[in-house]
């Protein structure tokens, strides 16, 4: 899951076609809403599955945030555009098999994110994060205090050792990591990692729940931390240039991050590069292929890239920085605006990208590519041995 960033649009544009866009939890469907309701799609091949319309007498019938559990009937919706179905600080839950909410929640402040599992509610607002557990009448698990934290950034994995959800932790910079599961609710499993200097903008949890990633409002430095000792892995550079991490995602089997900012441009990073960030400072325990159990094998060029100036020693730490091994930019320049992207994949080379206000559905594959790097592009040393192509797009109003 990723953090709902709200768009802003220029007075002289239209308004964006959806209101957000979000991935379930194994990444087969995703749902977008709009001023009318919301939508449901497979994701791969890309199919509408449910459309739902609201007609209210009133005219409020925006929808701001949606949120899937798996492929079951239930749905969680927050208001939002001009005429917000809800209140944007009421969370419903609804029931697509009754066609009518099942459970209200209201809060003090405007929802910004919502996540579901099937035994818990999350919800996060500018500075608190509140976990419910999941039934008729929900009752309030756990809340957390965080720093200001306004993108809404949070993140749950759901898996065999248990449910570890990421969130901004009270101080600036920090992630606190809490296992929310119902056999350990009771044991207040909570972990403190420093992760930056300045505050949290986005979050993601790998699949198998042992990794998370983290951008900083700078957006310059992604790091990965392990969920387990809150040791840090790995440290990649995105850019020199300030930016908004908008999306990020592990791939399905967690050897690669995927990364998207308001510069438009798609960053892979590989995480089985043994030469790789800090991982070799991290001692025997360590291995670049622990959270990797598919044995896919890896493309040749398939290794970050390093300045070529990052042996001599004492130049400033951006000589040193690993940078992804394949980017692409993914933005139209033609735009007048920013659209906000949201990552996801549908296989382990495949990324898929949904667009808020263009409204549209975007496939691109990693392939191998052996062509030299541009010089002028960053002085990067090697061959860019892989590449991203975009090889469909769908506009998700039409269909």
């Amino acid at each position: 899951m990723n953090a709902q960033h709200p768009l802003k649009v220029p007075s002289k544009m239209s308004q964006p076609k959806l209101l957000n866009a979000s991935f379930n939890q194994d990444q087969s469907c995703f749902a977008v809403c709009n001023e009318n309701g919301f939508q449901v799609y497979s994701t791969e091949p890309m199919e509408l599955r449910m459309r739902r319309k609201f007609q209210s007498k009133s005219g409020n019938n925006g929808i701001g945030i949606v949120s899937m559990l798996y492929r079951t009937n239930y749905v969680a919706l927050v208001g939002g555009g001009k005429r917000p179905r809800f209140p944007v600080n009421k969370l419903c839950i609804w029931d697509d098999l009754k066609m009518k909410p099942s459970i209200f929640l209201e809060f003090m402040n405007p929802i910004l994110n919502v996540l579901l599992s099937r035994v818990r509610i999350v919800v996060i607002t500018k500075n608190q994060v509140a976990v419910y557990a999941f039934r008729s009448q929900p009752n309030l698990i756990s809340m957390f205090e965080t720093y200001t934290n306004d993108s809404g950034a949070c993140d749950l994995s759901i898996n065999e050792s248990g449910s570890i959800l990421a969130f901004p932790g009270r101080s600036e910079g920090q992630i606190q990591l809490a296992d929310i599961s119902p056999e350990n609710q009771n044991k207040n499993l909570v972990s403190i990692i420093k992760a930056h200097k300045a505050g949290i903008q986005s979050l993601c949890i790998s699949n198998s729940g042992k990794l998370v990633a983290s951008a900083s409002v700078t957006g310059t430095i992604i790091r990965i931390h392990d969920t387990s000792n809150c040791a840090l892995l790995y440290e990649f550079r995105r850019g020199i240039d300030k930016a908004l991490v908008t999306s990020m995602r592990f791939s399905p089997d967690d050897a690669r991050l995927a990364v998207l900012s308001d510069k438009n441009t798609l960053h892979v990073y590989n995480l089985r590069d043994v030469n790789t960030g800090v991982a070799e400072k991290q001692g025997p325990t360590f291995s670049a292929n622990k959270f990797v159990t598919d044995g896919r094998k890896r493309m040749d060029g398939e290794s970050n890239k390093m300045h070529f100036l990052k042996g001599i020693p004492l130049l400033p730490k951006y000589f040193r920085s690993t940078w992804s091994f394949a980017s692409k930019n993914v933005g139209n320049r033609a735009d007048e605006y920013k659209d906000t992207g949201v990552i996801g994949w549908s296989d382990s080379d495949t990324i898929i990208l949904l667009w808020k206000f263009k409204g549209t559905w975007e496939k691109y594959t990693i392939v191998d590519d052996f062509s030299k790097v541009d010089p002028s592009s960053g002085d990067l040393e090697g061959k860019q041995k892989c590449t991203i192509l975009k090889v469909a797009w769908r506009n998700i109003t039409n269909v």
